[in-house]
């Protein structure tokens, strides 16, 4: 019978939400029946699935075109709560981080979401904080829980609905009931060993660990005397420059035995020291080699995005045979964490190196020209940008100098910026910064000198004088008329058309309507004699006095009231009844 995909897609979701419904009434087992796995592939809104498998930092992404096995989630409920669990194909749960979700909590830590239920047979998934998954945010596609509210990157089609016994535990290569993960840490004189802990503790008496010097053949001895009882051991009883292989088995209160962990292979080695250098493009690594270089045939080189958490995938597809190389796959923005293991003839690999961390940063070209209204900045975005959130620019009047204190209180998003606060015929040198998520700055841009070339009017007026002084040079307030600047009801007036042509501006009569407009670059006025309502730019305001024609048949206009909506910074000294006006245009 052939069903239709839109049905096939209902069922499914159906399946989930009975599954979900399910997993509430069933007590004690936290996957409902024992033996039954329940699995889903979770598919975004463009068709994209969640997936573990382009990851070498089990970091979840959003970019695989088709479900596999790297696309397939383990939904477990969870005994104490109405909320899931998801477990990933290398036997992990998802777990929440501020840069992403990583597929590499144990039982103890992971995630316990909540499933809702949206329009169109989607869900979201919520987490403990109110937060809720996406398939946007992150850059690089990659899967986070930071948005406040579900939209159409946070809803999610659960597909391919399957209850199985045997194929969950193909993908995680260990048994449902007794997932363990044992790593180890070569120590000068030992090897300290740390494991997580089974799923599933109940009757548990404790572990024992198995060590050979073969793969897969371990000693049916284990190297203490009784079972282990904490989730650590160091092993002291070793041989430097040996290869050991270790394996580890839960032991029951029956004294069973649960089925064995991964297999480790560790060995003392030399330590390396290890440093980085940041290039334009690259970081370039380099390191000594150890005093004893026997049976040593390269160096693997380890790249992380955490500290302490080394990828278990290697930067190069072989090792490295020189004690240096430039890694170039990096992304600008991005703090990255590297070690350094030496590789031995028979494949082992020596202790790890120190820990270096190191960031590339892209230089911004920064560019400048002038302005009428200032200086206008402008640059391109770098090459890679997806960290960067804005912008701080810098300004100096002495070339070379350099300030912590950025031109703006805020960080500019855009690729531009006009600077209207710069003074006339003054030399101005800028820089750049980008700022990152992360709130850390970037590389310096080069250094721009530009010179203002603003004009800038200064006009000084004192009431019951007939004259004014425009940049220090005298003129007559209304030149053929004996007029005077007077103050009436608290407001300076005066035959504004010298002042206004003084900055540039014009003035028109119109005696029909005794109308008076004023016309300064883009700016309008218009003004009635003994009309409280004027228009700026088309709008009306309302003037605390009206125009008036004086007794000698002048139009007196209110002059603060006119240059102040031309933008012009007006100053009144109360004691010398000075108006002081100064426009830059």
């Amino acid at each position: 019978m052939h069903i239709k995909p839109k049905f096939r897609k209902n069922t499914a979701f159906l399946l989930i939400m009975l599954l979900l419904a399910s997993f509430m009434i069933l007590p004690g087992y936290s996957y409902g029946d024992k033996d039954t796995v329940y699995l889903v592939s979770i598919k975004t809104v463009n068709g994209k699935y969640l997936s573990l498998k382009e990851s070498t930092d089990n970091i979840i992404y959003a970019t695989r075109d088709k479900a596999g096995e790297a696309e397939t989630f383990e939904l477990v409920k969870e005994t104490d709560s109405n909320g899931i669990a998801i477990k990933a194909k290398n036997g992990k749960y998802l777990r929440v981080k501020e840069d992403g979700i990583y597929a590499d909590g144990n039982a103890n830590d992971r995630e316990t979401f909540q499933l809702i239920k949206v329009k169109n047979n989607k869900v979201a998934f919520e987490t403990h904080d109110k937060k809720y998954i996406s398939s946007e945010n992150g850059g690089g596609k990659k899967v986070t829980a930071d948005k406040d509210k579900i939209g159409p990157w946070e809803r999610f089609e659960l597909v391919e609905v399957k209850q199985t016994t045997s194929s969950w535990r193909e993908l995680t290569k260990t048994p449902v009931d007794n997932s363990i993960t044992l790593t180890a840490k070569p120590n000068k004189n030992s090897i300290t060993f740390t494991w997580t802990k089974p799923e599933n503790t109940r009757n548990i008496l404790g572990y024992n660990l198995y060590r050979g010097t073969s793969s897969g053949k371990q000693s049916s001895i284990p190297i203490t005397d009784f079972p282990i009882k904490g989730t650590t051991h160091t092993d002291y009883n070793i041989e430097s420059d040996t290869t050991y292989y270790y394996v580890l088995r839960v032991v029951y209160e029956d004294d069973s035995l649960g089925s064995k962990s991964n297999e480790v292979t560790t060995k003392l080695g030399t330590t390396i020291s290890l440093w980085a250098t940041t290039l334009d493009n690259g970081v370039y690594l380099h390191w000594d080699k150890p005093s004893d270089t026997k049976n040593i045939i390269g160096y693997n080189v380890y790249r992380s995005t955490s500290s302490g958490n080394k990828s278990s995938s290697l930067i190069t597809n072989s090792p490295i045979k020189d004690n240096y190389y430039t890694d170039y796959n990096i992304n600008s923005g991005t703090t990255y964490y590297y070690v350094v293991k030496a590789v031995y003839e028979d494949k082992s690999l020596g202790l790890s190196s120190n820990e270096v961390n190191t960031r590339l940063n892209t230089l911004i070209n920064l560019r400048a020209r002038t302005d009428k209204d200032g200086i206008y900045l402008y640059w391109d975005k770098p090459t890679d940008s997806r960290e960067v959130v804005g912008y701080y620019l810098y300004r100096t009047t002495t070339s070379g100098t350099k300030t912590s204190t950025p031109t703006t209180d805020f960080y500019i998003k855009d690729t531009y910026y006009l600077d209207k606060n710069v003074k006339d015929d003054t030399n101005y040198y800028y820089t750049l910064r980008p700022v990152y998520r992360d709130n850390s700055l970037g590389v310096t841009s080069n250094q721009v000198a530009i010179k203002s070339t603003l004009k800038t009017t200064t006009i000084v007026l004192k009431v019951g004088s007939k004259y004014m002084e425009v940049n220090g040079i005298s003129k007559n307030i209304d030149p053929g008329n004996d007029t005077s600047v007077i103050l009436k009801n608290g407001r300076t007036f005066l035959p504004i058309r010298a002042v206004i042509e003084s900055m540039g501006g014009e003035v028109e009569w119109s005696e029909s309507n005794k109308r008076v407009t004023i016309r300064l670059d883009d700016s309008v006025i218009l003004l009635w004699i003994g009309d409280n309502t004027a228009k700026v730019n088309g709008v009306n305001k309302e003037t605390d006095v009206a125009p008036y024609i004086s007794n000698s048949g002048r139009t007196m206009l209110p002059l603060r009231f006119i240059v102040e909506n031309l933008d012009c910074e007006v100053n009144w000294d109360g004691k010398t009844e000075t108006v002081t006006i100064t426009t830059t245009k």
